[in-house]
């Protein structure tokens, strides 16, 4: 599927800010599942770009306005040929004592408590009654990521990009960073390695899918001797061709599309615009 995006955010300031310095993470990762024909990325006020990878290898651009403005607007276009990981079936037949096996330090980081997913006896407790003594590693993600979705409501406006998993735990709604952060708790409590995934959703004709209005989130959890393998409880399906993926992390904190700082009154943001197209190319 080849798919052209087109991404505009724009902050509105009440009064001039100055020395903002800034991360953006919207440069496409590319796998055998993703290969990029063309990325723009336009900043303005104009100012010198610099890139690097960071510690998950997500391809950054970072950039600093030291003079006064009161507008940022970051745009990026971009083509990406895409086809669906899952083209030989699903990865099933791993059985959980291969992940007992595993000794990968990679890996690590991504079975542990996070800046916005907590591993606790409750998160436990829920997440092995739904494996109900099932023995097969992608089959429990894959049941996970349908109780997420059965169990949680859908509720734009509910939780903002600070809300932790707990308060998603308790109040059992919120929007897809909410839903793969519950998704990746539950899947790290049972021993499977799992990550964020931020990106774009193709929301094709006829499609009714949650989370193509905006930038999308997901989770990729790791089936020893197969590889990541994509998640989306927000729609209960698995990230296919549809699924641009941008930024992976251990949560939204490491794969935000962009953040930063600058000097200025704490509340001088005025409004936030996010405009983002996915359409075929």
């Amino acid at each position: 599927m080849r798919l052209r995006i087109f991404h505009r955010t724009r902050y509105l300031y009440r009064t001039a800010v100055s020395e903002s310095h800034n991360e953006v993470r919207l440069h496409p990762a590319t796998d055998d599942s993703a290969r990029l024909e063309f990325f723009l990325l336009n900043v303005q006020p104009p100012v010198r770009l610099k890139h690097f990878r960071d510690e998950w290898m997500n391809y950054v651009h970072w950039f600093d306005i030291s003079e006064p403005h009161t507008t940022l607007s970051i745009d990026a276009q971009l083509v990406v040929q895409t086809s669906s990981p899952y083209t030989q079936g699903k990865p099933l037949g791993t059985p959980f004592s291969a992940l007992q096996d595993m000794q990968d330090e990679l890996l690590a980081p991504f079975l542990q408590s996070s800046s916005y997913v907590d591993i606790n006896r409750d998160v436990w407790k829920e997440a092995l009654d739904v494996k109900a003594g099932v023995d097969d590693v992608f089959a429990v993600a894959e049941a996970l990521m349908s109780h997420v979705n059965a169990s949680w409501a859908y509720v734009p406006g509910a939780t903002h990009a600070s809300t932790h998993m707990r308060e998603v735990m308790r109040d059992r709604q919120g929007v897809c960073q909410d839903f793969a952060h519950v998704l990746i708790g539950m899947c790290r409590s049972l021993g499977i390695p799992a990550r964020y995934v931020s990106g774009y959703l193709y929301n094709g004709p006829g499609a009714h899918l949650r989370g193509a209005q905006a930038t999308h989130a997901w989770c990729e959890v790791w089936v020893p001797g197969r590889g990541w393998f994509g998640l989306d409880p927000t729609n209960n399906t698995l990230a296919d061709e549809r699924h641009i993926k941008i930024a992976t992390g251990r949560d939204y904190a490491e794969a935000a599309p962009i953040t930063g700082q600058f000097d200025g009154p704490f509340n001088a943001t005025m409004a936030m615009q996010i405009e983002v197209e996915v359409s075929p190319a």
